[in-house]
């Protein structure tokens, strides 16, 4: 067996102590666990001027010279801000000994996901002012440092795996022949995965290997990067250590403190997530009848009535609505929608409600349910934008049938949007809220729908919302949309929402998300956001067979206020925070 060692360099008040307080114990448990030696470097290998006006992260470059590197066939150096998941297994098996091995950074956790990621930070920090340089593709990354774009991947060198006897050269000439640029350019990356790069002496390791926590959050806790004291923090924290192998800090190095304890001892999670690694997704036909709401967006239709092809229902109910009149080329799309409608090849009842104009959101969805319900007692239901994963549709037919008689539960949602675990390590928790991005219901259900809830005004003037919600915000929230719902004006589900409120019906929230909505962008009715909302394109996970069935049928209010507050009324105030924040330093600056 090799002989290996994990080795950082940790100097200063910042990082010394951080790296005692936090990782030391993590980084011992996994390396006790895999034969490997620790090695905390507590000064700098090099202590010259130019040394002194360079960005610390050069002195990695000089590790594999030092002495103590000799004893070593592999080391694994890890920057200071790097939390390892108890059930992670060996960084070093199978990598060759003469061979590098590193994650590639714009393919983490996958190229498009990464630049998702991307979009949503640079969004993030041009809006608070946070400076950074726009690397949005690989190319951007090299020619910022006037490197030649020859390689379609960048090393990210907070963890990497490398040889004394193989690359010590290597790294060194690096060391030597370039210069810091400061600023945003500061620090070693460029140049050091350029020469590696350069080298072919990479091998691109699991992106589990080295994920940072930002790209982590802007994918799964989007709520995190305006509020990152927020409640769920430390939660989230631990849910993204669970999920990869090597969570990275970088940039955000205060909050590893989020996962203290956690990240010391194996967790039930993680020691699931070890126990279930590589095993398929199951896969398994639906019965349950599919509810597709299309209009005008082929691309998009084309997706989700692709992973409907997989569930294979034996009846497909489709409710389209037409183009304006003045709109042909929105006609056209409308007619190449249903010509994808015409393509279904498996052995399915296809019935269709075509309007012959444009109804707009609100008619063709309250219309078109009505139509469905008609004709079945339950149904799965997607727009045209709600990407479902494949286990959503066994999930749905399982707790439809479950809950079929349990007239307080309303909605099965395909959504996650809060991030809270559900209670006793359960498959799903109940809430107040029905989510409807991926979604399905009964009949009974949907009779409780009043489109213009013309019970609001009374309930309004009874303050009814201030019996439901102690937060003001809230109550101005709500009767916000209600006004507007009942004059006519608002979104459907707002009425659904009401509806299921005054019937003191539950929703079903899954403990992963199911669904993805890819609508975000310019063409969409709500989603007009041109896919940077937080809440776009989410990421999905399978949800795990057996179902693990809640005790007690009742609302989660804890996370339910998480997800009022990251979704619904805490949104908004915090945007209406940083707009006068902003009118304030413009009226300080006249």
């Amino acid at each position: 067996m090799s002989s290996v060692a994990i080795v950082t360099i940790a100097t200063g008040q910042v990082h010394a102590p951080l790296w005692e307080a936090h990782c030391r114990h993590n980084w011992q448990a996994y390396a006790e666990r895999h034969g490997f030696d620790v090695i905390r470097i507590d000064r700098p290998l090099d202590d010259s001027p130019r040394a002194a006006r360079r960005s610390p992260t050069w002195q990695k470059l000089l590790i594999l010279g030092q002495p103590f590197a000799q004893r070593y066939d592999q080391i694994v150096w890890m920057d200071s801000d790097v939390l390892i998941n108890p059930a992670a297994p060996s960084i070093v098996d199978g990598l060759p000994v003469e061979r590098v091995g590193a994650v590639n950074e714009y393919a983490t956790p996958t190229p498009e996901l990464y630049r998702q990621a991307l979009r949503k930070l640079y969004r993030h920090w041009t809006a608070t002012g946070t400076p950074f340089t726009r690397n949005e593709t690989v190319h951007d990354f090299y020619a910022a440092y006037g490197l030649p774009a020859r390689h379609d991947g960048v090393v990210q060198t907070g963890v990497m795996v490398m040889s004394p006897h193989h690359h010590r050269e290597l790294l060194e000439h690096t060391y030597h022949a370039y210069e810091d640029r400061g600023g945003d350019l500061w620090g070693e990356w460029r140049p050091l995965s350029f020469e590696l790069l350069e080298a072919g002496a990479v091998e691109w390791l699991d992106p589990r290997y080295n994920h940072h926590w930002s790209v982590y959050k802007s994918l799964h806790f989007p709520f995190l990067l305006n509020h990152p004291a927020h409640p769920g923090a430390r939660a989230s924290a631990a849910a993204a250590l669970d999920d990869v192998y090597c969570l990275h800090f970088a940039g955000s190095h205060a909050e590893i403190g989020l996962v203290d304890g956690h990240a010391r001892a194996e967790t039930p999670r993680a020691r699931r997530a070890a126990r279930d690694a590589g095993r398929g997704v199951p896969h398994r036909h639906v019965n349950t009848p599919v509810v597709m709401f299309v209009h005008a967006r082929p691309d998009t239709t084309r997706q989700v009535l692709a992973a409907v092809r997989e569930a294979r229902p034996p009846q497909l109910l489709v409710v389209a609505d037409g183009a304006p009149p003045d709109r042909p080329e929105l006609g056209e799309r409308c007619e190449e929608v249903r010509r994808l409608v015409d393509s279904v090849d498996w052995e399915c009842d296809v019935l269709t409600n075509y309007a012959d104009g444009n109804m707009g959101l609100n008619r063709r969805v309250e219309s078109g349910l009505d139509w469905v319900f008609g004709a079945v007692e339950e149904a799965i239901v997607l727009e045209d934008d709600c990407v479902p994963h494949p286990t959503f549709f066994r999930f749905c037919e399982e707790v439809l049938a479950r809950h079929r008689d349990n007239r307080d539960v309303m909605t099965v949602s395909g959504d996650n949007f809060d991030f809270s675990p559900p209670p006793a390590d359960s498959s799903y928790r109940y809430s107040r809220y029905p989510l409807i991005w991926g979604w399905a219901t009964w009949r009974r259900a949907w009779q409780a729908h009043d489109p213009l809830i013309p019970r609001w005004p009374e309930l309004r003037e009874a303050r009814w919302l201030e019996q439901l919600f102690d937060d003001p915000h809230a109550v101005a929230y709500w009767s916000h949309h209600f006004d507007r719902t009942h004059r006519g004006e608002g979104s459907w589900d707002y009425a659904w929402v009401m509806s299921s409120w005054l019937a003191g019906g539950l929703a079903i929230v899954p403990e992963v998300n199911l669904v993805t909505n890819v609508g975000f962008r310019a063409d969409a009715t709500h989603t007009r956001d041109d896919d940077l909302s937080p809440f776009a394109n989410m990421p999905t996970r399978p949800m795990r067979f057996p179902l693990r069935h809640p005790g007690r049928r009742t609302a989660d209010d804890a996370a339910d206020s998480l997800l009022e507050d990251v979704l619904f009324s805490g949104n908004v105030h915090r945007m209406f925070e940083r707009l006068r924040d902003a009118r304030r330093t413009q009226r300080a600056a006249l």
